[in-house]
């Protein structure tokens, strides 16, 4: 198009600016890029609050509160693991008290068949040695192990380590919440005994009867000068030693005299462990000959050593109740802790949902605010460039040719 269909007004700046010669059309050219950067403001705006809300709830599920909540749950959950530990070691405990009251009834039984002529002393007295054995094999068996703190324990509460003082193992047990604890006292319920001579020095002797594995080996009575590592050399076959007096002594222990094998009298005191039963030669092999109280002294000890065990299992069954209604206890706080610890997120995470929420309905409302604001100002700015173009009316050519003719001079309308 020649440059004489331009309209006269039109001047060369307006040509060379793109038809920019009020300040009406200016704001139009501008119009867009004002609108984009105002949108872009309001995206960053909102978007970080979002984020920071999206942040929020995503870490919901962990806050002072519920970090100690979850702390005290930690303990007690130790806690009931190590009750549940103890429940574990009494019941192993408990499991073997039949099998043991099983041996003293048999043994029992043993000594009225010999007082029937069912059976013959020397017989009882082979059979008398075995049976501690399997007593002393039941204990050990009840030996439980458990790991606590990363390192495994072993915990027995029938049976004892030290052949001297027959000491049994005891156990504590977690009572409650406060860290307050349960004594769960051992008793030794095994077999076991050592002389101290008297005369004719003061000797320790030691009889691996009760220990020995295999039911055909023979027992061995063994003479210390310093126990256990200084053995003197003298032991005796404990079925072919000589057996010469036994003294009831009911203040203390009682006494035993022998013969050793080079015919030296020896008088010494028996200390006895757990259920107080004796080597058979000790009741002189049953036979009566030398001591005519010998079976009636076995009634006594078997009396003494059932009297033992049902008193012990009494107190075991008891301790177990009193540690299963403690986990109860236990099982009731802890969930009671799950319960307030998911209720507590429930509330965060709520709250936190719910700011997430009212954000985004914001940012929308904000969006859409904005959009009616751009729209109304696009109208305002193109009724003034219509209004410029309509004054020239003496100008050949109507407004959309004069629109045309301004180089780079576009509308746009944002909403």
């Amino acid at each position: 198009m020649p440059l004489e269909a331009f309209s006269p007004t039109s001047s060369v700046v307006g040509i060379l600016t793109g038809g920019v010669t009020a300040v009406d059309r200016s704001l139009l050219l501008s119009h867009g890029t004002a609108q984009t950067q105002a949108v872009q403001s309001i995206q960053n705006n909102f978007g970080s609050r979002i984020d920071a809300a999206l942040a929020k709830l995503n870490s919901a599920n962990a806050t002072p509160l519920t970090d100690a909540l979850r702390r005290d749950q930690a303990v007690l959950t130790g806690r009931k693991e190590r009750l549940n530990d103890s429940i574990d070691v009494v019941n192993k405990s408990l499991g073997q008290f039949q099998y043991l009251k099983n041996h003293v009834y048999y043994l029992r039984s043993q000594i009225t068949a010999l007082e029937n002529g069912s059976i013959s002393a020397s017989a009882l007295a082979e059979d008398w040695d075995n049976k501690l054995r399997k007593i002393n094999q039941l204990t050990l068996a009840a030996d439980h192990a458990y790991k606590d703190g990363g390192q495994y324990y072993h915990k027995n509460l029938i049976s004892a380590m030290s052949r001297t003082s027959f000491q049994p193992q005891s156990f504590f047990a977690p009572y409650n919440s406060n860290g307050d604890t349960h004594l769960i006292t051992g008793v030794y319920l095994g077999v076991d005994y050592y002389l101290t001579e008297t005369s004719p020095g003061t000797e320790f002797w030691n009889s691996d009867t009760a220990r020995l594995t295999n039911e055909t080996a023979t027992g061995t009575l063994t003479e210390y000068t310093s126990y256990p590592d200084t053995p003197s050399g003298n032991t005796e076959d404990v079925t072919t030693i000589n057996f010469t007096d036994f003294t009831d002594n009911a203040s203390g222990n009682d006494i035993v005299t022998f013969k050793r094998a080079d015919l030296t009298d020896v008088t010494a005191s028996i200390t006895r462990g757990g259920l107080g039963l004796l080597d058979a030669w000790l009741y002189d092999d049953f036979q009566t000959s030398v001591d005519a109280n010998a079976i009636r002294r076995a009634k006594a000890d078997l009396e003494v050593a059932e009297g033992l065990i049902l008193n012990t299992e009494a107190d075991f069954k008891a301790d177990l109740q009193t540690l299963q209604s403690r986990s109860t206890l236990f099982d009731a706080l802890i969930t009671g802790i799950e319960k307030e610890i998911d209720q507590r997120l429930i509330d965060i995470q709520g709250d936190a949902e719910a700011e997430l929420i009212a954000l985004q309905l914001e940012f929308q409302v904000a969006q859409f605010g904005f959009a009616l604001l751009a729209s109304r100002g696009n109208t305002l700015i193109f009724s003034l460039v219509l209004a410029q173009d309509s004054r020239t009316g003496d100008v050949v050519g109507s407004t959309t040719d004069f629109g045309e003719a301004v180089v780079g001079s576009t509308l746009n309308i944002r909403a």
